[in-house]
């Protein structure tokens, strides 16, 4: 039954039988996985990267050693959300599917170790698995971001996820560079569930975006397509902190537009 939804969503045998092998494991190298599923370890790695790719499992690197995690079995469903309109009306009975075996994919999920790590990822569909981590915040979300940037590198994806973030009843305190756009799209922060700050845009041009949640602080370079999601509670604090001091300083800047 499982491995005929996973099929439905876009994976095949052999990833199917890695991705679950991942999920009772937890975070492993290609090598423990391979003799795990008997494949060999560089057909294993590939496999597990196209897994990546597709949003399936997330890649991190700990004491130069390569780790591949699998994602919390709920997030499946935000992975499909995102694809909403590429998949059209298959969305809803995939999702539907999905509920029906979600009880018996998370026995078999492993969590992550809470130690301290930190997650790359690249290209657009990297930078949209970043954004889709949002959308677990337990906690409003902190950011310092450029509009352009953001709407610029992903012109489709926003639109659906603000309606999504809102849904979810995630809010989200954020500072932006003075703009044309930052204007307009500050008319919406009711209606998004955002409260925003505006600073000079001369001095203040946040290129990359930082957002903060939940003991994670995530790095967006819109230029280079990279995400870099970081995990530790102490340097969360820290950031946190330094957010709320420039969240003040936020309403004294922008007297100088």
């Amino acid at each position: 039954m499982i491995e005929n939804v996973l099929k439905n969503i876009g994976l095949n045998e052999k990833e199917i039988d890695v991705y679950l092998t991942n999920l009772e494991l937890g975070a492993q190298p290609a090598s423990t996985i391979a003799r795990r599923v008997k494949i060999p370890r560089n057909t294993t790695r590939f496999i597990l990267d196209k897994l990546v790719e597709k949003g399936v499992i997330e890649k991190s690197k700990r004491a130069n050693t390569q780790l591949y995690s699998p994602e919390e079995p709920k997030n499946l469903i935000n992975l499909l959300e995102s694809r909403r309109v590429d998949l059209n009306a298959d969305i809803d009975d995939k999702i539907t599917q999905l509920n029906g075996v979600m009880a018996e994919l998370e026995s078999r999920f492993r969590p992550t170790s809470t130690k301290p790590k930190v997650t790359f990822y690249e290209g657009d569909d990297g930078l949209k698995k970043v954004y889709e981590d949002t959308l677990k915040s337990s906690e409003t979300i902190r950011s310092l971001a450029s509009f352009e940037g953001m709407h610029g590198a992903l012109p489709d994806y926003f639109k659906n996820y603000y309606k999504r973030r809102v849904e979810n009843k995630i809010n989200i305190r954020s500072i932006h560079p003075d703009t044309p756009l930052a204007r307009e799209r500050t008319k919406h922060d009711k209606k998004e569930g955002r409260e925003s700050r505006l600073v000079p845009p001369k001095e203040y041009n946040f290129t990359p975006e930082i957002q903060f949640y939940d003991n994670k602080i995530v790095i967006t370079s819109w230029k280079e397509k990279l995400g870099i999601l970081i995990e530790s509670h102490e340097v969360y604090e820290a950031m946190a902190a330094l957010f709320e001091l420039a969240w003040k300083e936020a309403s004294h800047a922008a007297g100088q537009i």
